[in-house]
């Protein structure tokens, strides 16, 4: 018979070796296929007795059903805005509105793997923070990337006076703030880093780390930006190279190379496929606010990753058109997996409140969405999607994906 101290020890060693785990690690791999939506929608209301939820869960997304939303939330955030989800640490950001009712944070909150449920984690908040609407994060460095699109204040708040960080960077039309440890913060603070834009509106930003690519850097951040003409600014190891400098100070980096598109205006969002070395945008042709149904766009740009220098670069192909019903198209994600089929298009403008359009990954030109959700009294501004496990090799492209058979 085995004695209590031999067990006790046991106990011990698997608990030692369980606080071990690394958040960094790769994503839980699932034992059945994932296909997890994340929405993020900008109403509100300030009481306790109208319970408004501004996150919902389309669980599975590849369903060839895309019509019902499993589980709402209300998060902390006063009207949402920008979402992101890191299946490395298993946590979901969600920044504010910030228009009709001060809300300067974005709110981290842990993810349930298993089930997709929300729980919240910290608070990143700071008095800098006006209108994030990209949102990015390195798990090996920790660091949470958020693109402030809205010019800072030009008068220093009081509680902010005296930071060279935020004295040194004089007005701007743009930040990139940058936290480390996101998810341990809970009380008002500046950013660790942050990259001042003083002529340009940044809107979107990814990080792609190419580690196992031969010859090449660790990884690099792309950065959208609106303007006459689109382009992205690429920054090769940008966490690194932060951390290299000192705290409080603004970091006198610029962007190794530039990517002009002479077609684009303002690329609203951006998502990345490695598997495909796929880069897909959207973005709304007009940028006066004179939003026409059918003019939004889905731009697809491939073998994305070899461009390592200034260049033009244009899409590949590009969804637009009355049947596409893209008016706004504000936030895109895309399915990575090695076989996947869809992509999902947050459109704030399209339908009675705004609606979720689900399209495949090789659609081009004017054609309907595979699928549209609309969420009553709503309107879609972030979509997040987590995407685990290996796709049946008997899926097809008609609207019957992995999950469709196999249900949790």
């Amino acid at each position: 018979m085995v004695s209590w101290s031999r067990l006790m020890i046991l106990g011990l060693i698997l608990s030692t070796l369980t606080g071990c785990l690394r958040d960094d690690d790769e994503p839980i791999r699932p034992t059945r296929p994932i296909s997890r939506l994340y929405i993020s929608t900008s109403q509100f209301s300030l009481s306790d007795v109208e319970v408004i939820q501004n996150v919902y869960v389309v669980d599975p997304a590849d369903d060839n059903s895309f019509t019902r939303h499993d589980l709402n939330y209300r998060t902390f955030a006063i009207g949402g805005s920008a979402i992101f989800y890191s299946p490395e640490a298993r946590l979901l950001f969600q920044s504010a509105q910030n228009i009709a009712r001060t809300d300067n944070s974005v709110q981290v909150m842990n993810i349930d793997t298993v089930r997709g449920t929300l729980a919240a984690q910290g608070t990143v908040n700071s008095e800098l923070i006006t209108a994030v609407r990209g949102i990015a994060y390195h798990p090996s460095t920790d660091m949470l990337l958020l693109a402030n699109a809205r010019a800072a204040a030009t008068t220093i708040p009081p509680a902010l006076q005296g930071s060279r960080l935020v004295t040194d960077a004089g007005p701007t039309q743009s930040d990139l703030f940058v936290y480390s440890r996101p998810r341990s913060r809970s009380n008002p603070a500046l950013p660790n880093y942050r990259l001042p834009f003083p002529d340009k509106i940044i809107r979107a930003v990814f990080i792609h780390d190419i580690s196992i690519q031969e010859n090449d850097r660790r990884n690099k951040t792309y950065i959208s930006t609106a303007s006459t003409q689109g382009e992205i600014l690429v920054y090769e190891e940008l966490p690194n190279r932060l951390m290299s400098n000192p705290l409080d100070s603004l970091p006198n980096i610029t962007p190794d190379f530039t990517l002009n598109i002479p077609s684009s205006r303002s690329l609203n969002s951006m998502t990345y496929s490695p598997q495909l070395d796929l880069m897909v945008a959207t973005e709304a042709v007009d940028l006066t606010g004179t939003l026409v149904a059918g003019q939004g766009r889905i731009l697809f740009f491939e073998n994305f990753s070899t461009h390592s220098a200034n260049t033009q670069i244009a899409p590949s192909r590009v969804i637009t058109g009355v049947q596409t019903l893209l008016t706004n198209p504000v936030s895109v994600a895309i399915d990575t997996r090695d076989g996947a089929q869809y992509l999902y298009v947050a459109d704030s403008n399209s339908g009675t409140s705004g609606s979720v359009l689900r399209f495949l990954i090789t659609d081009e030109g004017n054609v309907q969405p595979d699928d549209v959700l609309q969420i009553a009294n709503r309107t879609p501004v972030g979509v997040s999607l987590d995407a685990r496990g290996t796709i049946p090799a008997d899926s097809t492209a008609n609207g019957t994906g992995a999950s469709a058979r196999i249900r949790r």
